[in-house]
């Protein structure tokens, strides 16, 4: 992997292992490891040692690597310094009571989107939505949303460095599509997920604004509903929307 002059290589190394770990979702071998990132063998040798020896990672009985204690330490640590996630809550289950669906909240941070609090309905099938996990920005309500409020020459950048990966049938995998429905998205407000990145789920993300009027926060309904042109979905559009606005309104 290539990185910038001027940076310190070890850690641009280290982080390219966190990220391959946390990708896998399971553990990795050091060959695995050294194949996935770039490395020699020996260099990844060293660098997992060290970051074992840390807490960052952790060897299981097969030898492989996976993300350590430390990891969620750090995460639980970020965690408590937002304090949108306080003030979301109310919004968040209020949002779960009026549509019968789970809510979900997401932090926009540069090109990533990261939902990390939620509430679940207590009607219908529950999903359990992935926190704290890097959201596909083509095919979610919620990466949409931030590309939406993206530049265009910013999000051509991104679409060439990410593929445009097909997860159902329904993603939009043509940049120029994804651009026009991303215009769409600004225009209304609002951005829907119709089946893309999971087979029968469909979500409704609409924008949270700081005090300075930038896009930070997506709120999100999400859940199994019948199609997006279906009564109650109608209705979990409105109630997000104006859910996000009342949110917007208090972190002005």
């Amino acid at each position: 992997m290539e990185h910038e002059t001027g940076k310190v290589k070890s850690l641009w190394k280290a982080i390219d292992i966190l990220d391959a770990l946390t990708a896998a979702r399971r553990g990795l071998s050091l060959s695995e490891l050294a194949v996935q990132c770039g490395f020699p063998k020996s260099t990844t040798h060293a660098l997992a040692s060290t970051m074992r020896d840390r807490g960052l990672i952790r060897q299981l009985p097969d030898g492989s690597y996976a993300p350590g204690m430390r990891l969620f330490e750090y995460g639980a640590a970020v965690s408590r310094g937002f304090d949108i996630s306080a003030l979301a809550r109310p919004y968040l289950e209020n949002l779960s009571s009026l549509t019968g669906a789970n809510s979900v909240i997401s932090l926009f941070d540069g090109e990533n989107a990261v939902s990390f609090d939620y509430a679940v309905s207590s009607s219908g099938i529950q999903i359990l939505p992935e926190i704290g996990v890097r959201l596909p920005l083509h095919c979610t309500s919620q990466g949409k949303l931030m590309l939406a409020f993206l530049l265009p020459q910013k999000v051509r950048s991104i679409c060439k460095r990410r593929t445009l990966r097909a997860y159902t049938p329904h993603t939009i995998t043509d940049a120029d599509k994804l651009l026009q429905q991303l215009s769409e998205i600004r225009e209304q407000g609002y951005a829907v997920e119709d089946g893309e990145y999971k087979v029968g789920l469909r979500s409704v993300s609409a924008p949270v604004f700081d005090a300075d009027g930038t896009v930070r926060y997506a709120l999100t309904t999400i859940g199994f509903f019948r199609r997006v042109s279906s009564d109650d979905f109608t209705n979990a559009v409105q109630v997000t929307v104006k859910q996000a606005q009342t949110l917007s309104e208090v972190l002005g």
